[in-house]
């Protein structure tokens, strides 16, 4: 079935929310992003087509199975009412600024004209989320903005990630972080103390989660990488002494990450890979894609994920390592409904990701060994997307 796309127009800005158009789901789930104000349409509907179906709907499968395969039956009694039995489809929203001025706003928490552009922005996307009757649920988690879900909540009851005493699980990266926690640790990556680590997108929401847990984890040589800070500001944005700073540059991954090898984790906005130079990654190492848009669509995806394993690389795809937010979202919404005002239970969400990530990262490497196919390839199998040609 045909992808389903809502344009909004708004005096500040475009807005495009696309689902995948299932009919027997209990709802379409999906985050927020913000291109740039001069991004083409045709661009733009790609990247929205692209989150909403290989991001959000593989994501929400992968949830979807690990239910119906019984993986978190054990907490049933703690769980709210209809989560086990939920199946919820892709979403996305795209908002387009709509010049360069707005755009910059909108990039800036502080600035005194964001909450007056922003609530205009959400109004509209309200309005329409309230028209689809609860049929699409969004997280507007645009950076490190994660108390906008709060603000979308005053013209939508159907936004997820609000303030946790109002039954909402708040900001997503720590719930993300427990799956790439649990991945690290299932694939033994973590017992690799003398290994290289490189923390790709270090200063960002998700990356500032990751760091102390190499740290604290005892790992001997930790670099980090991050176009948000420079020599000057390292150590105001780490926090940490004895760290390695590496180049960086927008829109792939430089070479001195690359050639690093041991653990490579990237929390980035994506589509660095792609203009890599991946080749010079050496064998044996670890590569986790611990975001969105990390690994291209359609054959084209498949291809690089192959010759990534060719070189003895072993990659573990962004939906598997980063499905905690849309999980955690899901158990939000179904406890605002079983428990209103009740205040979200973070510690049973954080054990559900691991055991929902463990569980897929098992399955995935027995698929993978099995057929004879990359992680990549396995867990679209697993999915029902046909890679068997």
């Amino acid at each position: 079935m045909a992808e389903k796309i809502i344009e909004i127009i708004n005096k500040f800005a475009d807005v495009y929310i696309a689902t995948d158009n299932q009919a027997d789901v209990d709802y379409f789930y999906g985050g927020t992003r913000i291109v740039s104000w001069d991004t083409e349409f045709l661009q733009l509907h790609a990247t929205l087509k692209r989150l909403m179906l290989y991001e959000s709907k593989v994501k929400n499968q992968l949830i979807n199975l690990a239910l119906r395969s019984h993986v978190l039956s054990s907490y049933a009694e703690q769980l709210p009412e209809e989560f086990l039995e939920s199946t919820v489809g892709g979403a996305r929203c795209i908002i387009k600024p709509k010049n360069e001025e707005i755009s910059a706003i909108l990039k800036n928490r502080d600035s005194s004209e964001f909450d007056v552009i922003i609530s205009q922005i959400f109004e509209s996307i309200g309005q329409v989320l309230n028209k689809e009757n609860g049929r699409i649920k969004l997280t507007p988690d645009f950076g490190r903005f994660a108390d906008l879900a709060d603000l979308l909540a005053k013209f939508t009851p159907h936004v997820l990630g609000i303030h946790c005493e109002d039954g909402g699980c708040g900001g997503k990266s720590s719930y993300t972080s427990s799956g790439i926690i649990a991945a690290l640790e299932r694939t033994e990556a973590s017992k690799q103390k003398e290994a290289n680590v490189t923390l790709i997108g270090s200063a960002g929401e998700l990356g500032s989660d990751m760091l102390p847990y190499f740290v604290s984890k005892g790992f001997k040589s930790i670099a980090v990488c991050d176009l948000a800070y420079d020599a000057c500001t390292f150590s105001e944005h780490t926090h940490f002494s004895g760290l390695t700073m590496l180049p960086s540059q927008t829109g792939k991954f430089t070479d001195a990450c690359m050639q690093r090898g041991g653990i490579i984790l990237a929390t980035t906005v994506g589509e660095e890979l792609e203009n890599s130079n991946w080749h010079i990654i050496p064998p044996g190492t670890f590569l986790f894609l611990a975001h969105n848009l990390a690994i291209p669509p359609s054959q084209e995806g498949i291809e690089l994920m192959q010759n990534i394993a060719q070189r003895e690389v072993f990659a573990i795809p962004g939906q598997l390592l980063t499905l905690g937010g849309a999980l955690t979202s899901r158990l939000e919404w179904f406890w605002r409904k079983s428990y209103p005002g009740q205040a979200f239970n973070k510690s049973l969400a954080h054990t559900i990701v691991r055991d929902v990530v463990t569980f897929w990262i098992d399955q995935v490497m027995d698929v993978s060994k099995a057929l004879k196919l990359t992680p990549y390839e396995a867990m679209l199998h697993c999915v029902g997307m046909n890679v068997l040609n």
